[in-house]
């Protein structure tokens, strides 16, 4: 057994993670009409891209993050980019 001392340090769980992401793809699909709920749309897609940072992925990479992005675009109207989702600190 290790014992490990962490001082200001986040641990995050992959799986756990993973996971939420997906369901958050998911919250996308069945707001995706709603016209009323652009705020929690905007929200939803930033935190899929805060959990692509946390995980240490490019969202430039992310594939199906850009077609969501895109499906959003043509049922809404809006120009959303991956670009405006990009987190870097």
């Amino acid at each position: 057994m290790s014992i490990f001392k962490i001082d200001r340090s986040v641990v995050v769980d992959e799986k756990a993670m993973r996971h939420r992401k997906n369901e958050l793809y998911k919250l996308v699909n069945e707001i995706i009409d709603q016209r009323d709920l652009e705020t929690l749309m905007i929200a939803t897609l930033s935190k899929i891209a805060f959990i692509d940072y946390l995980l240490g992925l490019d969202i430039m990479e992310n594939n199906r993050l850009n077609s969501m992005i895109d499906v959003v675009n043509r049922n809404r109207g809006t120009n959303h980019q991956l670009t405006d989702f990009y987190i870097r600190f």
